[in-house]
């Protein structure tokens, strides 16, 4: 049953793709081809639920067998546990909400059922590096993704903007996949394999191979494949790929940025947990405390709404991965589930608002186009300078006053602001945060760390930005006076095919709900036989030993933040009752993380709904501040003028190099060759060669001159030379 059910979620919309590809090849079509597509992601959602539940009796792992390659163990297969499970819905479900939302949103595109097409190829993708079982399998999934990521981040190719957009995430990825791709060689010369479960697998054999020695180069490979999660999720330093992706339609962003492309990095560092050190661990939580500050604190400054979610999907991210770093394990996973759900509702109702003003700009992308056919910036279309790139329908200082006018698309959004801004108690958003803040607490104060309190500092820090940003989005966007009245006239709510998805997102982002698949009796962060406390941290003395305690709870989800401490000092599984010595961790960052939250909705609140305090004047009083935030830390500045300005100086230096020096080489040698090593065989050949061939041909002509004369033709004289031969041969026989 597990294998058919998991070979129908691949099969049916890589089926759907196929039979596309194949209609496109022929030139042929039949209508309605978005059902097709669709139905294969319902399909597979149905089958999704169907497994979990075979997971929810059995949360032990399924491992499924399906190709193995020479004497070396190159396994390919499916890995079914809960984490599996959980994904494999998250995905399914997101998807086929998008496929719906797009039937509605892309209608009238040329090119509508190749944007079907490619949707179902990246899904099967992502439902590929899901369930496989190996870093095989994981790797071909993740390059597909990027595949599709090109494909449909670049899907109106004919913009600059978007061409370039494609070709800046393809290449930026690229980037930390070098870096994955390494870290994977490591493993598989170290442990000959590169499957990851099973007796013979990866984590098995570094619970029980590895010696103190082999940390450091364990942790170098766990860094290094972390590499990848940094290019697919979009963590600093290569993030700027991501805000440029909203080139793509907009239900392209809400897959890339909810349940797929950028979910796959999170996956795979939750899946190498096990083999994770103090250092790789460390690594991982400062790049995304750092990825989550610096994301916020660009999308306090602009005004494309799209762009907002954008550095709010990278943040988020950041969080994500702090999660995992500090051990919190099923609190990042549980994020990653909140979040798709919350986030697939922010920007399928950022593609609302803009859908609305379609009537009067006329589009045949809504969103994708200037109505007044001005091109994006040189910057991929981001708001390089003060103002007029944005394109007026994403522009938040045009919108206003839609909340009468979009009722659904108001109250979903704000549905889904509350959540990721971690409004208490009934949303979903507040609970997956708050376990991550209590994690990295419970961590600090187990440990005594520095590093970890300064990383809970920076957690609460990005989560208050958060609030700030989101509830400035809905302001400017549903509340106020109409700031383009043309604009707010011609705006209407989005048709049932789009709200629709808008209200069953909605449901999604509240924690019931969540709950109903993600439930800590299945979901049981694995152990971390190569964790250990730093030399300089030390539990604190009212804690006991052998246990760390901290518990988030929420309708029966729990995880255990530390880990149980062998008598060998490493971290072992975590434990569920581990409520000794750091019980106050979870209370701490519960009322400090509302605290942040209602902080940062009353700030935007007096600046942009009472307007009781001026934005305008803050930016001026901390002009600094704000054009590093604006010009987004001078990333792209940086890459731009650095590292592609070289990249372009090396290769006209090779250009000139190969012009000058080596076709200089080359046709010297054949000028040499030329004039005079030609003439000097020419010499030769004329002299030497032709002279031999043509004294050869002199010599017999003159034999065959004077051999001539004998043939008289009279045969006379030939009887008497055949006896006068006769007669001398008989003379030499007698004489012998």
């Amino acid at each position: 049953m597990v294998v058919l059910l998991i070979s129908l979620i691949l099969l049916c919309p890589l089926a759907a793709f196929a039979i596309f590809g194949l209609l496109g090849l022929a030139k042929r079509s039949f209508p309605r081809q978005d059902y097709l597509s669709t139905a294969a992601m319902l399909i597979a959602l149905v089958c999704s639920l169907l497994l979990l539940q075979e997971v929810v009796p059995d949360p032990e792992p399924h491992t499924v067998q399906w190709l193995s390659l020479g004497s070396v163990t190159f396994s390919m297969g499916f890995y079914l546990d809960s984490v599996t499970a959980i994904m494999l819905i998250v995905v399914t479900l997101v998807s086929s909400l998008v496929h719906i939302f797009s039937m509605g949103y892309m209608h009238g595109d040329p090119r509508y059922p190749r944007f079907f097409a490619f949707l179902s190829l990246f899904s099967f993708s992502m439902l590929f590096l899901v369930v496989s079982d190996n870093l095989l399998g994981i790797y071909i999934g993740w390059e597909l993704v990027g595949l599709c990521s090109y494909l449909l981040i670049g899907f109106w190719f004919e913009k600059d903007s978007a061409a370039d957009a494609c070709k800046k995430a393809f290449l930026t990825t690229r980037v930390g996949d070098v870096g994955m791709f390494i870290g994977m060689m490591m493993l598989f010369t170290k442990f000959d394999t590169l499957s990851l479960y099973g007796e013979g697998g990866i984590f098995a054999q570094a619970a029980v191979q590895l010696n103190t020695g082999d940390m450091i180069w364990l942790s170098i490979a766990g860094v290094l494949i972390f590499c990848g999660a940094v290019g697919k999720s979009a963590q600093v330093p290569l993030h700027t790929w991501l805000p440029d992706a909203m080139e793509g339609p907009t239900p392209v962003s809400a897959l890339i940025h909810a349940a797929t492309m950028v979910a796959a990095g999170v996956y795979l560092t939750a899946r190498m947990f096990p083999i994770l050190t103090e250092t790789s661990s460390l690594v991982i939580a400062y790049i995304g405390g750092i990825t989550a500050i610096i994301a916020a604190t660009i999308a306090i400054v602009r005004f494309d709404i799209k762009r907002v979610l954008a550095y709010s999907t990278v943040s988020q991210l950041g969080y994500m991965m702090l999660g995992i770093g500090v051990g919190s394990y099923v609190a990042g996973l549980f994020h990653l589930t909140t979040h798709a759900f919350f986030k697939a509702l922010l920007f399928l109702g950022s593609g609302s608002v803009i859908h609305a003003f379609h009537a009067m700009h006329g589009h045949g992308h809504d969103d994708e186009h200037d109505a007044h056919g001005h091109d994006h910036d040189e910057d991929h279309g981001s708001e390089h300078v003060l103002g007029s790139e944005i394109p007026p329908d994403q522009d938040m200082r045009n919108m206003g006053g839609l909340r009468h006018k979009m009722p659904i698309t108001f109250i979903t959004m704000l549905i889904a602001t509350l959540s990721i801004s971690g409004v208490p108690f009934i949303f979903s958003g507040f609970w997956s945060k708050d376990a991550i803040l209590a994690g990295v607490l419970g961590r600090a104060m187990e440990w005594n760390s520095v590093h970890h309190y300064l990383l809970f500092g920076m957690a609460l820090f990005a989560a208050g930005i958060t609030a700030f940003y989101m509830f400035r989005l809905i302001f400017m966007t549903f509340f106020g006076e109409p700031r383009n009245q043309e604009m707010h006239d011609m705006a209407h709510e989005s048709p049932k095919s789009m709200t629709v998805p808008l209200l069953v997102l909605a449901v999604l982002s509240f924690p019931v709900v969540n709950t109903l698949w993600f439930n800590a009796d299945y979901v049981k962060p694995p152990e971390q036989p190569h964790l250990h406390a730093p030399a300089h941290a030390h539990v604190s003395p009212d804690s006991k030993v052998g246990e760390a305690g901290l518990t988030f709870s929420l309708f029966g989800i729990s995880e255990a933040v530390a880990a149980e401490e062998g008598a060998d000092g490493t971290h072992g599984a975590h434990g569920d009752d581990a409520h000794h010595g750091h019980g106050p961790a979870h209370t701490i960052a519960m009322v400090l993380s509302i605290i942040v939250a209602g902080l940062g909705i009353l700030l935007s609140w007096l600046f942009y709904h009472r307007r009781t305090l001026s934005a305008e004047s803050v930016a001026t009083t901390f002009r600094p501040l704000y054009t590093l935030f604006w010009h987004k830390y001078y990333f792209d500045e940086f890459y731009n003028g650095v590292l592609v300005a070289v990249t372009v100086w090396k290769s006209r230096l090779f250009a000139q190099f190969d012009g000058t020096i080596v076709d200089g080489i080359v046709n010297g040698v054949g000028t040499v060759t030329r004039d005079i090593l030609a003439v000097f065989v020419g010499v030769f050949d004329n002299r030497i060669v032709d002279g031999l061939v043509n004294r050869v041909a002199e010599v017999t002509w003159s034999i065959g001159g004077r051999v001539r004369q004998i043939q008289t033709g009279a045969i006379q004289t030939y009887l008497f030379v055949v006896l006068a031969g006769i007669v001398l041969l008989i003379l030499i026989f007698r004489a012998l």
